[in-house]
């Protein structure tokens, strides 16, 4: 329990220093940020075996999510409020193609993901401690960035994994975090989150998340309390549709999104 303590008194010195220095309020921010990521980790370890026996291995990411939602709520301040939950209950299975901003997409991915659904990430996740632990017991499917013959597994496997095991599939189609200085915007959008859906033959569900810049600029040092808009789009079907026709509709959805990502942004201030 040492620890505990030694925690506990660095957060009281960082928030007296916080009063003194945006960077130290921020530093004091992202130790919250990880030790909840760390909480949320071990929940999911622990409830990785139950959920396995019981069948619903991909809840796993579900518990974590959860707790780690909750848990960061209490200690950054900063909660989500989702427009279209209801549109998730009845698209599953299903690709959740969502923006990609910051770190704090964590909390996002908290408040919204739902039961019975994996994670695409890049290979090196998962070899971190705890987190690369919770996601393998989860059956979570990492790709190696670069490497085509990886991408067509990844495709494959999640394809047999959507349609036997009834699970869905978090997706950024961006590649990478986004960043604007002018203003909410979006990267290009690569075609996997598409093509995943044409062979798993589920909808593609836009997840569109509020422009980050008034609650969280690492550059910037800030970090501060607040509430994150998310909308659920209604779900772009793939239903004959052909594959060589996957570009355009990967590009019209890039459009339909950030069209609605402006929508709900607010105007940026000044930090």
């Amino acid at each position: 329990m040492h620890w505990l303590l030694w925690v506990v008194l660095l957060d009281g010195c960082l928030a007296g220093a916080a009063l003194l220095s945006r960077r130290a309020g921020y530093c004091r921010s992202m130790i919250r940020f990880a030790l909840c990521a760390l909480v949320a980790s071990m929940a999911g370890i622990l409830a990785a075996p139950v959920l396995w026996v019981c069948g619903r291995r991909a809840s796993t990411n579900w518990v974590v999510a959860r707790t780690f939602y909750y848990t960061a709520r209490a200690a950054l301040g900063i909660s989500v409020v989702v427009e279209g939950a209801e549109i998730l209950q009845r698209a599953q299975p299903c690709v959740l193609a969502s923006n990609h901003q910051t770190m704090l997409d964590l909390i996002v991915l908290g408040g919204v993901f739902p039961m019975q659904t994996v994670i695409l990430a890049k290979k090196a996740i998962s070899y971190y401690p705890f987190v690369g632990w919770f996601m393998r017991l989860a059956g979570d499917i990492f790709i190696a960035r670069g490497s085509r013959q990886s991408a067509s597994d990844m495709f494959r496997c999640a394809s047999d994994e959507l349609r036997a095991k009834d699970v869905s599939v978090w997706f950024f189609p961006e590649g990478t975090r986004g960043r604007f200085e002018s203003g909410p915007d979006l990267l290009p959008f690569k075609p996997g989150a598409f093509l995943l859906a044409y062979h798993a033959r589920v909808p593609v569900v836009p997840v569109v998340v509020m422009d980050f810049h008034n609650i969280y600029d690492r550059r910037r040092f800030w970090c501060a309390p607040g509430t994150l808009r998310v909308k659920i789009l209604e779900p772009v079907s793939l239903d004959g549709v052909a594959e060589d026709e996957l570009r355009s509709l990967t590009d019209r959805t890039r459009e339909r999104m950030l069209a609605e990502l402006r929508r709900i942004s607010p105007a940026r201030a000044a930090h």
